[in-house]
């Protein structure tokens, strides 16, 4: 299982508070902070495209050693293609539970505002875009904004092929490799930072 950021933006798990003494033998029950949860929902998609990724990948034809640069993006070109096959009728929300996407767009906030100025200017560099399509190829003209590290250390971790990035005032995730807009939140960023 990938290792995740859970921790970051969960709170810890919260007993419930004994019942009564005329229940003195009922368990205890455990209360899950709805935060956990959905980055725990959060994290199983992940782990559920990340299983998807491997078997389509499985299935394609591996490029000679020797193979040189129109040969190694083929493969590539082949797995996009495949995946948004098995994605075809993915939708927004599907990776990114409404939760989970609360949570995220919460952290962001917060961020945004401890550091307002320099939000200002990391933020500048990126370009107004519209509502992104999921399973597009991401605009080889759009700027591939990194999100601050600080940002970054606070938002649940993802796996190596994937990556976070701001498109317009959304928060996408990218399959790195090929491209691919898997989902997003869209108006994450507030109108006042751009």
């Amino acid at each position: 299982m990938v290792a995740t950021g859970i921790a970051v933006l969960a709170l810890s798990v919260q007993t419930a508070p004994a019942r009564g003494r005329e229940d003195h033998g009922a368990e205890i029950q455990e209360a899950v902070n709805p935060t956990a949860d959905a980055l725990r929902e959060f994290q199983k998609r992940l782990d559920g495209y990340l299983d998807l990724r491997r078997s389509v990948s499985s299935k394609l034809k591996t490029p000679s050693p020797a193979a040189d640069a129109v040969e190694l993006a083929t493969p590539q070109e082949s797995l996009a293609i495949a995946l948004r096959t098995a994605r075809r009728s993915a939708k927004p929300g599907d990776l990114i539970p409404s939760a989970a996407a609360a949570a995220i767009s919460t952290t962001i906030a917060a961020d945004l505002k401890r550091r307002a100025s320099a939000a200002k200017f990391v933020l500048g560099e990126v370009p107004d875009a519209p509502i992104p399509t999921i399973n597009a190829t991401y605009p080889a003209d759009a700027a591939l904004s990194t999100i601050p590290p600080l940002l970054l250390n606070n938002l649940p971790r993802l796996p190596d092929v994937l990556q976070y990035r701001f498109y317009g005032r959304h928060l996408v995730i990218l399959d790195g490799d090929v491209q691919i807009i898997l989902d997003y939140i869209a108006n994450v960023l507030p109108r006042t930072v751009r």
